[in-house]
């Protein structure tokens, strides 16, 4: 090795050392849980301010909905260095002022199971804790506080864990034994970010392309295992690839299933399931059914939870780049976080030989009967999504319907417009090319930036059914790739006496591609 590598890596250590002594210092007992509760220990950066406030966050990014998640942590005690207690009155669920900040140095306090908690709460299971002998989910919002000023130093992680307990992550922990495991986190939103479930390991892994992909499994009856899930997803990370250009937008993602035994009560409303996706992870909450019964649905929603890494998780506004914890600070764009999300899911599938083209349509013809029975077809879908968590909350379900039926409109009349030669998921590459990981966009200027991508016609598209309150055309949109819809049924089929040109808008949409 180099020795001007050698003095680079000596210098990397120490600096981000020295950013740690600056930063959050966490440490949890995994061995002692008492009463489905976990005792936390935060050793807190030096505070110059007199008072402080240490919060947990009231909402989290890919949610839409207020959380709470202070209503279950309770024993706030702060001290200083000699072990003295400091002056803490709570402020509101989430929030705890310290005064005399300036000695702070340790925080202790208790964090409640939200599984299967007695307290009503509106917590999504994808998005809750779980602390079982046998099980520890770590959603680390749930379980992580911050002092409101300081969100952009490290956080330092210790977990002291049974002998037989593996983390299971995206993140690898920078040291482990069997006894104990340290992440390091680059800060808040890097921790929010990163799920871990702990347990006996059921995992397994693939390579595909650049990527290693991890599979891990928690089914209290072994219904299901990591190898099966992984057999099942090989194909669609496959197609993913293909369909990303041939490399995937991580080196390392990891799947992370829990499965409910449905005759074991918790806290959520009966039937409740579903999955929340992180950079380069994501969480499911599923019931656990037999593995060929719950094939098709956990094929879905992988793909819709993979597909986040393009939107919001590359290409998204200020709002979720630079995320209030605090408050709902929401964007307009939920047709592109959500929706296009959920199409792509479906899209890839087709595109890539998984599902057929009539199963495609079919999934499409659902989801127009869904919109057009459940929710307000004339309600501005940039006025629902800024208001999701509060006004329009009832109406949040057709992001996942009509949101993915814009996208798929969309995704025509561009192919239309570029005589096939520029789709959706060309548009989707070059916004990320634009704005990337690191970059966001203004919500009132994502029209104009799109239009600059492509054509005219699509920013009055997006302003007239988007932000608009004019319900899609169907018949037309779907028209422009030899799809008849039919209004009576609100069913979608292949039109037998399509245009050349539709046949060739067709083709380009749904062909199947080389893996």
């Amino acid at each position: 090795m180099n020795k001007n590598i050698v003095l680079f890596f000596i210098l990397s250590i120490g600096s981000f050392s020295a950013l740690l002594a600056q930063g959050y210092s966490y440490s949890v007992n995994l061995n002692d849980i008492q009463n489905d509760q976990l005792s936390v220990t935060l050793i807190t950066p030096e505070q110059e301010n007199k008072n402080v406030v240490f919060s947990l966050p009231k909402i989290i990014p890919g949610t839409y909905a207020i959380s709470d998640y202070g209503a279950f942590i309770s024993d706030v005690t702060a001290y200083d260095k000699k072990g003295k207690q400091l002056p803490v009155n709570q402020l509101n669920v989430n929030q705890w002022e310290i005064s005399k900040a300036k000695k702070l140095h340790k925080i202790v306090y208790q964090v409640e199971d939200i599984f299967d908690t007695e307290k009503e709460h509106e917590i999504y299971p994808m998005a809750a804790t779980n602390i079982e002998k046998n099980n520890i989910v770590i959603h680390s919002p749930g379980i992580f506080g911050y002092l409101d000023h300081l969100s952009q130093v490290p956080f330092e992680i210790t977990f002291d864990k049974p002998s037989n307990f593996y983390a299971s992550s995206s993140r690898l922990p920078v040291s482990s034994t069997a006894s104990q495991d340290v992440f390091e986190m680059d800060n808040l939103d890097d921790l929010y970010d990163t799920p871990i479930m702990y347990g006996i390991a059921d995992t397994a892994s693939v390579k595909v392309g650049n990527c290693d992909v991890l599979v891990s499994v928690y089914s209290p009856n072994q219904l299901i295992n990591a190898k099966e899930i992984v057999g099942w997803l090989t194909d669609l990370l496959q197609g993913a690839r293909s369909y990303l250009g041939g490399k995937l937008p991580a080196d390392r993602y990891a799947f992370l299933y829990y499965f409910n035994d449905p005759k074991v009560k918790q806290s959520f409303q009966p039937g409740m399931a579903g999955a929340l996706e992180h950079t380069t992870s994501s969480f499911y909450y599923l019931p656990e059914l037999p593995a060929q019964q719950l094939k098709p649905f956990v094929v879905d929603v992988a793909s819709h939870e993979f597909f986040h890494i393009i939107t919001p998780l590359t290409i998204a506004s200020k709002e979720v780049k630079e995320f209030n914890y605090n408050e709902p600070v929401l964007s307009k764009h939920l047709w592109l976080y959500e929706g296009s999300t959920e199409y792509t899911a479906h899209h890839v599938q087709v595109k890539s030989g998984i599902n057929t083209k009539e199963e495609f349509l079919a999934k499409l013809s659902q989801k127009i009967a869904d919109s057009k029975a459940s929710y307000n077809d004339t309600l501005s879908f940039t006025q629902l999504s800024k208001y999701a968590a509060s006004t329009y909350a009832e109406q949040y379900g057709n992001v996942y319907q009509k949101g993915a039926l814009i996208a798929a409109c969309l995704d025509i009349y561009l192919l239309h417009l570029s005589d096939g030669g520029y789709g959706f998921k060309n548009l989707t590459h070059d916004l990320g090319i634009r704005f990337g990981k690191e970059r966001y966009f203004n919500d009132d200027e994502l029209f104009d930036e799109i239009e600059k991508l492509s054509y005219p016609e699509i920013k009055e598209f997006l302003l007239k059914y988007v932000d608009g309150t004019a319900p899609i055309p169907y018949d037309y949109f779907f028209g422009l790739a030899g799809v008849k819809y039919q209004d009576t049924d609100r069913s979608l089929h292949f039109d037998d006496t399509a245009s050349a040109k539709a046949l060739k808008i067709q083709q380009a949409w749904l062909g199947t591609e080389c893996k």
